[in-house]
């Protein structure tokens, strides 16, 4: 497929100026619009997209960029990490490292798998917003004699969120990192981000555990054996899920995520094929209740499973997305940058999570 370098080549000149002076002007005009550099690239070289909105070339316009100003920055080739500070595109270097970090942010448990919206807002605080669904669930929804039909309602919560400044601090020297080829520091911006997106998750757990500060925590399910955790206790808490609510995650610590693949139903391989059946055909004959993602929560409290169904469930409000500090990477001051996102998940709809504390 032919790549088209025309607007990006045309950014050639623009991209040397700034890295000249080392002007921040578009991580500024960027931040204004709450974009990160990759997204005001786009808005300056546009990426065909397919009719699912998706990229319909190989390159976006920060990998075209990029090219265009030759600097290879995968395989054999790959730049060093000084290199890259010295090169005409030096002012790409701030986000450079953060859509490495963002990559590592998705690529072992991506976070923003388990959320139902995420919404930018401004200001220190917001006031969650949740579904009300007391007199939405009546059989057929049936206007009765002189009544009105029963509502889903959509209200704000009695007190506000205070949004969270949550972030990973780099801890290490310009000139440790300078010789390293990009291909290889890249592995270490994986690791931050795979961190960060772990706290993340942690997050989430807490406020289903704990309610988020302005709803409680979801309710316990359990009524099995206490100290035991059986595949009957999986089916009894996936089954406590109101329609059209189900369960599609479990969170939970990693020795009860052992404890679940151990049980006999998951060393079953007539268990495993009827739970594959149903994830290739989504044939609800065959529906195993259990049939959730496990997802490790590295600060969960052993014994005490959180479920969720990710589509109905937590509302992220995001005042600034994740970012690094550019003027610090930009000028080589790597040991101090910082990594931070700010942002709050409330509880949208109160029966789309459950507790099993067995």
């Amino acid at each position: 497929m032919t790549i088209d370098l025309t607007k990006a080549t045309a950014l050639k000149d623009k991209v040397s100026e700034l890295s000249r002076t080392g002007s921040l002007a578009w991580y500024r005009e960027a931040q204004e619009q709450g974009l990160t550099l990759s997204e005001y690239l786009e808005k300056l070289d546009p990426s065909p997209r397919d009719d699912k909105g998706s990229l319909a070339v190989p390159l976006d316009a920060f990998e075209r960029l990029l090219y265009a100003l030759d600097l290879p920055i995968a395989g054999k080739n790959a730049m060093t990490v000084d290199e890259f500070f010295v090169s005409k595109g030096m002012i790409l270097s701030a986000e450079l490292l953060m859509r490495e970090i963002r990559r590592g942010y998705k690529m072992v448990q991506d976070p923003e798998e388990l959320i139902a919206v995420s919404v930018p807002v401004n200001g220190p605080s917001v006031r969650p917003i949740y579904i009300k669904t007391d007199n939405a669930q009546k059989s057929l929804a049936l206007k009765e004699e002189g009544a009105e039909y029963p509502a889903v309602k959509m209200a704000y919560r009695d007190k506000e969120l205070i949004i969270k400044d949550k972030g990973r601090r780099f801890d290490f020297t310009y000139k440790l990192v300078k010789n390293q080829k990009l291909t290889e520091f890249k592995n270490f911006l994986w690791w931050v981000g795979a961190q960060i997106a772990y706290d993340e998750i942690d997050d989430i757990y807490d406020i289903i555990v704990n309610g988020d500060g302005t709803s409680g925590a979801a309710t316990d399910h359990f009524n099995g054996t206490p100290g035991t955790l059986a595949f009957s206790d999986l089916v009894h808490l996936a089954s406590s899920f109101t329609v059209p609510a189900q369960m599609t995650h479990i969170l939970a610590a990693k020795s009860d995520i052992e404890v679940i693949l151990n049980m006999d139903e998951f060393t079953n391989p007539l268990a495993w094929r009827e739970t594959e059946l149903i994830t290739r055909t989504g044939d609800y004959r065959s529906f195993r209740p259990v049939n959730a993602k496990l997802v490790n929560a590295p600060n969960a409290t052993a014994t005490k499973l959180a479920a969720l169904d990710h589509r109905f469930a937590i509302r992220e409000s995001v005042s600034q997305p994740l970012m690094i500090e550019a003027e610090k990477v930009i000028s080589q001051k790597l040991e101090s940058a910082i990594v931070s996102k700010e942002s709050v998940y409330s509880l949208m709809v109160e029966e789309a999570v459950g507790l099993s504390d067995y």
